[in-house]
């Protein structure tokens, strides 16, 4: 029975995957405290394992379905969920080189383009500046594992820099950083996640499916030493990294697919290392109140709430769309 309640209110939210376009209604409610948001793109194009529907959903404090967010205008796969300091739910679709933003009303704002760039990812200055980082890089227009095809910058051979850069909050560029990369499993990838940190002076990322956690120095405008490299030395694991998110008490979250690592962020230190058993577990966030976090499953487009002091799995739920989810967020109120 409560299977049949759950498929029941999918269905009624409008968020089964593959949903007639006619039955594609919005229907997102105004946010409330606890509310856990998606990224759940619809992979409707078999031909494109990237490209599909802009979708994100909407789940209560419990993981159960509230509402749905269609997303037509975008062509391909959406993620980097995060809140702004006034509610605003941020998204990117960086194929299209489009950012999503929700104000807390539950109503889409008019999506924005910061360039031709592939951002995923943004944080936020105590300046109220905006530093947004390129997810691709190189010139690589596929690669073998995927099927979808990576357009070039206008006027460039090249799909990304991995570069990060500096916005005024109307979307002016302040700067550009000539950061380092690792690149990847397929020498792709660039500043895929970021955390801002030393009040707007350091940034930590790594790019995805690399060993690297790597830090800038905003203010000097110069590389510092990797903050940790997961290559089986120093005390660390040998592992990629997938996700990066933080801890309210500052402690960087890392998804690696098969685990999550907590981590200093001064230190680089290993602080704890939670196996979650299957892999593909590749999109991570912090739940209010520091005790649990959010981590959703690419593969399967399960999500689960765990609590960090033993590891434990609480609650689940699903998009019920596979290499879909790519992104998660909770909203903390304004």
């Amino acid at each position: 029975m409560a299977r049949i309640a759950l498929l029941l209110g999918w269905f009624l939210a409008g968020c089964l995957p593959g949903a007639h376009a006619a039955e594609r209604e919005s229907t997102l409610q105004p946010f409330a405290l606890g509310d856990i948001f998606v990224a759940a793109t619809v992979m409707d194009d078999p031909d494109d394992d990237h490209r599909g529907t802009g979708r994100i959903l909407q789940f209560d404090a419990d993981l159960r379905p509230k509402g749905v967010l269609w997303i037509p205008q975008t062509t391909h796969k959406i993620g980097g969920l995060t809140f702004a300091p006034d509610g605003v739910l941020w998204g990117f679709a960086p194929q299209s080189w489009q950012v999503i933003e929700v104000n807390p009303a539950g109503e889409l704002l008019p999506l924005r383009s910061f360039g031709t760039h592939t951002f995923n990812n943004v944080a936020f200055a105590p300046d109220g500046s905006l530093y947004l980082a390129e997810h691709l890089q190189g010139d690589k227009l596929k690669i073998s594992f995927n099927t979808t095809v990576f357009a070039y910058m206008p006027g460039t051979r090249r799909i990304g820099n991995g570069h990060i850069y500096r916005f005024s909050s109307d979307g002016r560029m302040l700067a550009q950083f000539d950061n380092e990369t690792h690149g990847g499993v397929a020498g792709i990838h660039g500043a895929s996640n970021t955390v801002l940190e030393d009040n707007g002076r350091r940034m930590i990322y790594f790019s995805e499916t690399g060993n690297r956690l790597m830090q800038y120095d905003l203010s000097e405008r110069r590389q510092l030493p990797d903050l940790a490299v997961y290559d089986g030395t120093n005390g660390q694991p040998q592992t990629m990294l997938l996700f990066l998110s933080q801890m309210p008490d500052r402690r960087l979250l890392l998804a690696t697919g098969s685990s999550l690592l907590l981590v200093d962020p001064d230190s680089g230190a290993l602080q704890q290392e939670i196996a979650l058993g299957t892999s593909g577990w590749a999109a991570v966030a912090p739940a209010i109140g520091g005790e649990h976090v959010l981590i959703g499953n690419f593969f399967t487009g399960e999500f689960v709430r765990l609590r960090l002091n033993d590891g434990k799995i609480v609650a689940r739920s699903s998009i019920n769309e596979q290499r879909s989810l790519s992104g998660i967020a909770q909203y903390p109120g304004k």
